[in-house]
């Protein structure tokens, strides 16, 4: 017979891994833009979406659609294949679209790219998630789940759900603190270069800038590759506004244009 009971553990055990896969392919993510950031540019960069931790967001939730919804075309390449690459192009623009119209910055632009929309995503872009896709569905994911699994029933579950809830406080606080500084930060930009979009006094503004994690030098190495949307200076990268003494970024090698 089925109960309430089993359906709320059947919950508790999805959105387990969803926070899991999320983390995991979040920081994998991280380091996959950390190394095309060195093959490139010739850099060592940050690549995060947060403010802490060195996790990039869109792998991980990219992630998270195709297992949910990818699982059925496992053995059959080609069709995990472009599927693959429909996701991963439609994940790419809509966080694209998202954050240019909630924080007025785009964090990539590929309107040199050939067949590209809007400069959101592209041909390139969408080949490599056809890849990513097919690697995670055919090969990574189902070592990752049983892993994870594994390793679930061999915590005691007051642990396990006391860890789950740990991660899950640190995205809040860490998203939270992501989207105030990126909103402060294009505010300070509004005032600084007469921009129109802003909620913010400049009174308001220098007592923020007090706030260690807000100051310009840090949010350039956080987010080095900012670009202004939406406004008389759209695509300006953030970089050239501010003068910042010491480098972001570990430069490898020079790459030749």
């Amino acid at each position: 017979m089925y109960n309430n009971k089993n359906k709320f553990k059947l919950i508790t055990i999805d959105i387990s891994k969803i926070i899991f896969y999320f983390t995991f392919y979040s920081f994998v993510g991280f380091c996959f833009e950390s190394l095309f950031g060195i093959a490139t540019k010739g850099v060592l960069e940050s690549r995060k979406s947060f403010i802490i931790g060195p996790f990039c967001a869109i792998y991980g939730i990219g992630a998270i659609i195709m297992i949910l919804t990818l699982k059925p075309f496992k053995n059959r390449p080609l069709l995990l294949f472009i599927s693959s690459m429909f996701i991963g192009a439609i994940t790419e623009y809509l966080m694209s679209y998202i954050c240019e119209i909630f924080f007025h910055f785009k964090w990539w632009d590929y309107s040199d790219y050939f067949l590209n929309i809007h400069g959101r995503t592209c041909l390139f872009y969408m080949v490599i998630w056809g890849f990513l896709g097919v690697a995670l569905i055919k090969y990574v994911n189902p070592k990752l789940e049983k892993g994870f699994l594994n390793i679930k029933n061999r915590i005691p579950r007051r642990l396990f759900f006391f860890i789950l809830l740990g991660i899950s406080l640190f995205f809040i606080i860490d998203i939270s603190l992501t989207i105030f500084a990126l909103k402060y930060f294009f505010a300070k930009i509004s005032i600084d270069y007469s921009l129109p979009q802003t909620n913010y006094s400049a009174q308001k503004l220098e007592t923020y800038s007090k706030i260690n994690f807000l100051n310009q030098k840090n949010l350039l190495r956080i987010f080095p590759n900012l670009r202004i949307a939406g406004s008389s200076m759209n695509n300006v990268f953030v970089d050239s506004l501010y003068f910042v003494s010491e480098n972001y970024y570990f430069k490898f090698f020079e790459i030749k244009k």
